[in-house]
């Protein structure tokens, strides 16, 4: 392949990688190692604030979008729904509160994490809204699962 073959695929690459804002993306060799969780962990996802039942387009499409993630398991946790796997899980699980348009942004995230059954720690995520134009419910959601998932490895789990 023509070097500048390559530096277009390699430019290409991260531009995706960039602008879908998944984690997980490969770096090409030299760089650091994709962005994936150490092990396996149970994400309990609550519904979603200010996302419209009975369907709940935003919450499921949030649940896709880190189910899709390496070493996650997803569940729905809403009115004892799921409760009991998320709560056997024997690993470390993360409990995510979601809010859709929260304190004027994109989406916000409270999320509890548990380990050996015991709770860690509470952190939140604002996923600011873009700077110009209005962003899709449905891209806000892909864009702050990127970010979450991003976060999670960011420390270490």
């Amino acid at each position: 392949m023509r070097a500048a073959t390559m530096v277009r695929l390699t430019v290409l690459t991260k531009v995706v990688c960039f602008v879908t804002g998944i984690a997980g993306c490969a770096q090409q060799i030299g760089g650091p190692g994709p962005m994936v969780l150490s092990q396996p962990w149970m994400l309990g996802i609550e519904r979603m604030r200010d996302d419209p039942a009975p369907q709940l387009p935003f919450t499921n499409r949030l649940i896709d979008d880190l189910s899709a993630m390496p070493k996650t398991q997803v569940v729905f946790l809403d009115k004892g729904r799921n409760s009991a796997l998320f709560n056997e899980w024997s690993g470390g699980k993360v409990l995510v509160s979601p809010w859709l348009h929260g304190q004027g942004s994109c989406m916000s995230v409270t999320y509890t994490i548990f380990r050996s059954g015991q709770q860690q720690a509470v952190f939140g995520l604002v996923v600011a809204p873009i700077p110009a134009g209005v962003e899709p419910n449905s891209a806000c959601v892909d864009r702050a699962a990127g970010q979450f998932y991003q976060a999670l490895v960011i420390q270490g789990l």
